[in-house]
């Protein structure tokens, strides 16, 4: 986990409720619903399915992908992802980075 101490730049989660895709869309059962995109950047810091609240998840697939469109062009100064145990198996994030589209 990584923390900025005593930054200079003032930040904001630019990417809160901002429009958001992923590569594809897993879904538990009818009662727990979708695992969509909107649910990486909704505020909340609850990654598992049965808190009540969903993170994001995608089908299992070859170079699976999330992306939020912020909106407009902007400085980005910082990146927090937060992983999850999701059927007790680790998420791992590799290959992440920032495309300015």
């Amino acid at each position: 986990m990584l923390f900025v101490v005593n930054s200079a730049v003032q930040t904001y989660n630019a990417a809160l409720n901002r429009p958001a895709y992923q590569s594809s869309v897993y879904t538990r059962e009818a009662s727990a619903g979708s695992f969509t995109a909107n649910r990486a950047n909704d505020g909340s810091r609850h990654t598992r399915y049965n808190t009540g609240t969903k993170c994001a998840v995608t089908n299992i697939t070859v170079n699976p992908w999330w992306a939020v469109d912020l909106g407009q062009p902007l400085a980005i100064y910082r990146v927090d992802l937060t992983t999850s145990a999701f059927y007790c198996t680790k998420t791992i994030i590799t290959g992440s980075g920032v495309l300015d589209l």
